[in-house]
């Protein structure tokens, strides 16, 4: 029954909320304000251990108008009811989440809901289900039975109609240990079948046989030690995973559908060896835009073997017509890789990642033209103590190199003499100590990442013609301690350095031979104690520069003079215990400075009373008087200062003036009166006014030079016309 209420009319202007709850506040279920409209006669309601007085309107009522989709999350489910009341609303139920703690159920309610279409039971301590609940969802399309304690599924999945819809079916999580035979007999259009982190081990094919749709499989995370054929049947599968078991071999007849799939993840398992073949595709099967992966990793593999050659030109030939769009990507880590054969990778007709990180190579060396479309190689984490020109010399779509963790003491000539592409070079943790030449010409044309950090480098320099288009060097955590032997005058396009974690003591105009372009600099967690005049003079362009972390506790006039469009500069965790802002007055652009935990005792703001732009300063950590700091708020507030304190550490405990730690005044802090943050006195407020008269005063002059040159044309022109008005 449902009542017809005169302003539903107007409901339907609002969002055609469609839905009544015809119950008293003590017995709502399903509450009114956990129903929301998704459109017409589109509905997602939350109810609480029952449904009850749920109403749909009349014209969402077996409507082939509007068809009627209705989400339902029931949350603290209870076993029983009295499901008969609500038979009508349960049959237009389309999608079902339920929540409940049931170790045993039959599931009753879902007799009713025959146009389900997505049902989620995961999460419900369910370790027995009774009957068969699922016989009459002639409809279902998606169901989850993930992260219960199923033991036993078997006669689970019986549905009245043969095909039945079901193509996604998740028991991820559970128990179970064994699969019947004929467990999955009725699921001939399921596609994705999930039974990852079971206890599973023995699989053979029977269960799978029926599975002739199926495009994914999922069977990670359980005890399997061998394949025994399971899914030789499965023509169509694409994606087996395999990872985290206890198999140790796989041959050809265990898992004859390998050339179709995309994606094979047999990662973590037990593997000593491998047959070539795993490396093999059918590129008729795949077709179209693919990318296959093939992940191997975390095994116990030492040797990758040459393809057979009647092998590899087979399939090549195979490949030519349909490949121009399938890629591989081949990932080998954390083996024990030691030999490498010449041809091993001979049958991946167009392999673009390679990944061999954490073996035990000692040379790489390999047929390079099964190298050609690389874009990612990885060979960090190895034994490698040189390059050869051999492997790299056809990869010249190479973009991302990690060479990390080896034993590198220098770079080869011609190693990288094609490669025109690399986008990021990684050679950290290597034991290169002096670079006199790159050896890499050019980088990618939107620009390169070069890292030569923890190496213990001392010298490094590159010369003119090499490293183009090298706009990132990270030198951190070296052994650099005469920074000019950082010699990079000529990379032009390098735009950000890090000279960070070294041993730089002191810098002079003769210190840093950096390109003029230079937009970020790095010198912080060093030593230094002097900066010296005319430091930076050559880098007009920087913007950025980090000096923290040092020994610094005097700035001495002219350190910073050239950086005239200098924003952001980090003189924090210093020794810097008086500051006067005169000291950097070249810094005409800066916004934001960094002073933080210097146990500086007074900062004298006064140059900056015109300063273009707000400065945000970070005094936190220091010992500045509140006095002072609420005489810098206030100045900065009432526009006669453009120095604004910050913090970017709010103190839990101690004085603070809005966020911003200080000190309160003692006797010692009296001692420095004459220098330290009283309010501005009168002939202060009156620099500032001046200086605020002149700058209008000069603008002023400038226009009047700048138009005073077109006046007597002006005049010239208003004697022949008289009439004209101005």
């Amino acid at each position: 029954m449902f009542l017809k209420i005169p302003w539903l009319t107007k409901m339907r202007k609002v969002g055609y909320l469609l839905m009544l709850m015809m119950l008293s506040p003590v017995s709502s279920y399903c509450p009114q304000e956990k129903t929301h409209s998704l459109g017409r006669c589109a509905y997602h309601i939350e109810c609480m251990e029952n449904i009850r007085g749920i109403h749909l309107h009349n014209e969402c009522l077996e409507s082939a108008n509007y068809p009627v989709t209705v989400d339902l999350k029931l949350t603290n489910a209870i076993e029983r009811f009295d499901y008969r009341i609500e038979q009508d609303f349960l049959g237009f139920i389309t999608s079902l989440t339920i929540s409940a703690d049931w170790a045993e159920t039959s599931l009753s309610l879902l007799q009713y809901t025959t146009r389900l279409q997505k049902l989620i039971l995961s999460s419900n301590n369910i370790e027995k289900i009774t009957g068969k609940p699922f016989y009459f969802l002639n409809n279902l399309e998606s169901l989850d039975l993930s992260n219960n304690q199923l033991t036993n599924v078997d006669e689970l999945f019986q549905f009245e109609l043969h095909p039945n819809k079901l193509f996604k079916l998740s028991l991820a999580y559970n128990r179970i240990e064994e699969l019947p035979g004929d467990v999955f007999e009725e699921l001939t259009s399921l596609i994705e079948l999930d039974l990852s982190y079971n206890k599973i081990n023995n699989i053979n094919e029977e269960p799978f046989s029926n599975l002739t749709s199926l495009e994914t499989l999922r069977l990670n995370n359980n005890l399997i030690k061998n394949l025994n054929g399971a899914v030789n049947n499965l023509h169509i599968l694409k994606n087996l995973y395999l990872r985290d078991n206890q198999i140790q071999n796989i041959d050809v007849q265990s898992l004859k559908i390998i050339t179709h799939l995309e994606t094979f993840d047999v990662s973590r398992n037990q593997l000593e060896k491998i047959n070539s073949i795993v490396f093999l595709r059918h590129w008729k099967h795949l077709g179209g835009k693919k990318i296959c992966k093939i992940i191997l990793s975390d095994n116990h593999i030492n040797v990758l073997p040459n393809t057979s050659k009647e092998i590899s030109a087979r399939y090549t030939r195979s490949a030519r017509p349909y490949s121009v769009d399938v890629l591989t990507e081949v990932d080998l880590s954390n083996n024990e890789i030691s030999n490498i054969e010449y041809n091993a990778f001979q049958s991946l007709f167009k392999m673009i990642s390679l990944d061999l990180s954490r073996n035990k190579i000692i040379d790489f060396v390999v047929n390079a033209d099964d190298l050609e479309h690389v874009k990612y190689l990885n060979l960090s984490g190895n034994y490698i103590v040189r390059l050869y020109f051999e492997s790299f010399s056809a990869m010249k779509n190479l973009q991302n190199l990690d060479l990390s963790h080896n034993y590198l003491d220098y770079i080869p000539d011609q190693t990288f003499t094609n490669n025109y592409n690399l986008k990021n070079v990684n050679m950290t943790y290597n034991e290169i100590a002096i670079i006199k030449n790159l050896h890499i010409k050019m980088f990618h044309p939107e620009g390169g990442v070069l890292d030569l950090s923890n190496n213990g480098l001392n010298q490094l320099k590159i010369p003119f013609g090499q490293g183009l288009r090298l706009t990132i060097l990270k030198l951190h955590s070296n052994n650099i301690s005469i920074p000019s032997l950082i010699d990079l005058i000529h990379q032009n396009d390098l735009m950000t350095l890090d000279l960070s974690k070294n041993m730089i003591i002191e810098l002079n105009n003769t210190s840093l031979r950096l390109p003029v372009n230079l937009l970020s600099l790095d010198l912080s967690c060093n030593m230094i104690r002097t900066i010296g005049p005319s430091t930076f003079h050559r880098m007009g362009h920087l913007k950025t520069l980090r000096l923290s972390r040092n020994k610094l506790s005097t700035i001495e006039y002219g350190a910073f003079q050239g950086l005239t469009v200098l924003q952001n500069l980090d003189l924090s965790f210093n020794e810097i215990k008086f500051l006067d802002s005169k000291l950097l007055m070249d810094l005409k652009l800066l916004s934001v400075l960094s002073l933080r935990s210097n146990g500086m005792l007074y900062l004298n703001y006064k140059s900056w009373y015109g300063h273009k732009h707000d400065l945000k300063v970070f005094v936190d950590g220091n010992f500045l008087t509140c006095e002072w700091l609420v005489s810098a708020l206030n100045n900065f507030n009432n526009g006669f200062s453009k120095m604004r304190p910050a913090a970017l550490v709010v103190p839990a405990l101690g004085n603070s003036v809005e966020g911003i730690p200080c000190v309160s005044e003692n006797k010692e802090s009296e001692k420095l009166t004459d220098i330290s943050s009283k309010s501005l006195m009168d002939d202060d407020r009156l620099l500032v006014t001046s200086q605020k008269i002149l700058e209008a005063v000069r603008e002023q002059t400038y226009y009047l030079r700048k138009y005073s040159h077109i006046w007597p044309s002006i005049f010239k022109d208003t004697e022949n016309e008289p009439d004209k008005k101005w």
